[in-house]
């Protein structure tokens, strides 16, 4: 959850166009519901109500949309592949129930909304197992039908999000070839519409937040990034997706106490989980050894050290934290060397009760 590559569309399009569906009152609370229910981590509760929205709706694409994109939120949360065959089985029938309806029904925008949304989850799901030249046609492919979708329906809001999301990272990643004539920079332009669907959009409101901070943070704006993670928070206090956010953004403007304590409060929750592979935990752990570190609280530091020396991790998670793991060896020296220095060691006996549990 720690990188940007992981975020880009972790919570992308999943929140939209609900309410627009031609289903009944009772539906549309049960698929809000259910995104409530996947932004707070109950996953199976929220996998529950949209398995019985596919049961009711087998022809139409919405169940099996949403229930990938809850699938995907829990893939990113834990950064774990586990469910990466499920989430490829709901995709495909979202696109093909998608496809087909479109067919039926040419002039019905929601079915076009609906292929260019799942094509652009699957997309990322390529990009995330390296399979670039898939990622690259599905973007483009899903990009091109949310275009139509504006285009035909210009007062549809909430469609910018997507649309305004592509077109941030597309520009970031060929950020160094924009003297090209081709490619102009529409990272600005990206911002604008991500942040017109999160103060004007009826349902991205706070999808397009949580993507907004990650694209504030990466242009360098890190103050407004930082109160948008904390309006996200106020409305999901226990959410570890804008925990992240504030996390990271609290960081990078040296707020060190607030990053602290949303740090530990994602260390609390991750740790509690059933699941954990130790990626996120490792993060947790790494950042506020260096958080310590900066302050000058050393043995703070080395107990977080000390802990992720104890960590038992497979060879593919290694590899996988092999940055946060060159962090904590450079961090270790410097802790040594520090000791070395004022000719004291850094012994379990200093450390507080309050500190151990952090």
């Amino acid at each position: 959850m720690e990188r940007r590559n992981l975020i880009i569309f972790s919570f992308l399009l999943f929140l939209l166009f609900y309410s627009q569906t031609g289903f009944s009152n009772d539906i549309d609370s049960l698929i809000h519901r259910g995104i409530e229910l996947s932004i707070t981590h109950d996953y199976a509760e929220a996998e529950s109500i949209f398995a019985q929205i596919i049961s009711g709706y087998p022809n139409q694409p919405v169940g099996y949309f949403f229930m990938a994109a809850t699938i995907q939120a829990k893939i990113m949360d834990f950064e774990s592949d586990k469910w990466d065959k499920d989430f490829h089985y709901f995709i495909q029938l979202a696109i093909s129930s998608a496809e087909k309806q479109h067919a039926e029904q040419p002039e019905e925008c929601l079915s076009l909304f609906y292929q260019g949304s799942a094509l652009s989850y699957l997309a990322f799901y390529n990009g995330r197992k390296k399979e670039y030249i898939s990622a690259l046609r599905n973007a483009v492919a899903g990009i091109s039908k949310l275009k139509k979708v504006s285009k035909t329906t210009p007062d549809f809001i909430d469609v910018y999000f997507g649309l305004g999301s592509y077109k941030y990272w597309r520009s970031h990643a060929t950020r160094h070839l924009n003297w090209l004539p081709l490619l102009s920079d529409d990272r600005l332009e990206g911002i604008h519409m991500v942040q017109r669907a999160v103060e004007n959009g009826r349902y991205t409101r706070y999808a397009a937040m949580n993507e907004l901070i990650w694209m504030l943070l990466d242009a360098g704006r890190t103050g407004e990034a930082f109160s948008w993670a904390l309006r996200g928070l106020g409305k999901f206090p226990a959410s570890r997706f804008f925990l992240w956010g504030a996390a990271k953004s609290a960081l990078a403007l040296g707020n060190f106490s607030d990053a602290e304590q949303y740090f530990v409060q994602l260390l609390n929750s991750i740790t509690a989980e059933p699941l954990n592979n130790g990626y996120n935990e490792y993060v947790c752990r790494i950042n506020l050894a260096e958080i310590f570190f900066e302050q000058k609280e050393y043995r703070r530091a080395a107990n977080q050290i000390e802990k992720l020396s104890s960590m038992v991790l497979s060879p593919p998670m290694k590899k996988k934290l092999k940055g946060q793991l060159d962090r904590a060896a450079q961090l270790n020296k410097k802790l040594s060397k520090i000791a070395s220095q004022s000719n004291s060691s850094i012994s379990e006996d200093q450390i507080t009760d309050e500190q151990r549990s952090e």
